[in-house]
């Protein structure tokens, strides 16, 4: 029998396929050097292992196959920016592309096409099961990068899930809240309990928070948004 729960992590996997490597190096592609050093430095600004870590035996798993700054899987399609949907620089603002790179809209739609649309297929698939609950798992850093809206503080949580709403899980800005406040607050209070011991032994802030630093995750928005013909609960989670 399946658990009735999608888990979801859109920036996963380190794979960067050649083409798109190729178009980050330059000349330097052919050199393995630069690119051992292109793809360990995108390795760690990703999500690395978060396949493993919320790896859900039973339930309907779905990981991404290609690294986060090929394809931003968890940002709408037409997300633009230098942080959009295609990223042109990492976290700290620096330039993934020669300055002589332009990403002209037939090439942005033929990698669009190729690796959002069909990881959207995979869900709006996966959703007509018996799926009661999503989840979307993420990692972070013990402190924010340049970009983050919580640049500025010291040490983030332990732990942070989001729901669409405030601090308290209330709805904000006229949003739907992807999980109801009174779940959401549960399932806050369970993460507290259930990693209370690990949380003790760790350096940062012995905290969970809901809806900090981040407050709306594109996925777990997606598939709980009232629009859907078939609506799921959605937390977002990162450790």
């Amino acid at each position: 029998m399946r658990l009735p729960v999608l888990v979801m992590t859109p920036h996963s996997s380190s794979h960067l396929p050649p083409q798109i490597l190729a178009e980050m190096l330059g000349p330097n592609f052919l050199n393995e050097t630069a690119r051992n050093h292109r793809q360990r430095w995108l390795f760690h600004e990703n999500d690395p292992f978060t396949d493993i870590i919320f790896q859900l035996e039973g339930a309907y798993n779905l990981h991404a196959l290609v690294n986060r700054f090929v394809v931003d899987l968890n940002r709408p399609r037409d997300y633009g920016g230098d942080n959009g949907v295609i990223k042109l620089t990492d976290f700290e603002c620096r330039p993934l592309y020669p300055p002589s790179f332009e990403l002209n809209a037939s090439s942005r739609e033929e990698r669009l096409r190729r690796y959002w649309d069909s990881f959207y297929r995979d869900i709006n698939a996966l959703i007509q099961e018996d799926i009661r609950l999503s989840i979307t798992g993420h990692s972070m850093s013990p402190s924010a990068p340049k970009i983050a809206p919580d640049a500025d503080t010291t040490l983030r949580p332990a732990l942070s899930m989001m729901t669409s709403g405030d601090l308290s899980g209330d709805p904000i800005n006229g949003r739907h809240l992807s999980l109801p406040k009174d779940l959401a607050l549960a399932f806050r209070d369970l993460l507290a309990k259930h990693f209370a011991e690990i949380i003790a032994k760790s350096d940062v802030p012995d905290e969970v928070l809901m809806n900090s630093p981040w407050d709306v995750d594109s996925l777990s928005h997606y598939v709980s948004d009232p629009k859907q013909s078939k609506r799921i609960p959605a937390l977002w989670h990162r450790a």
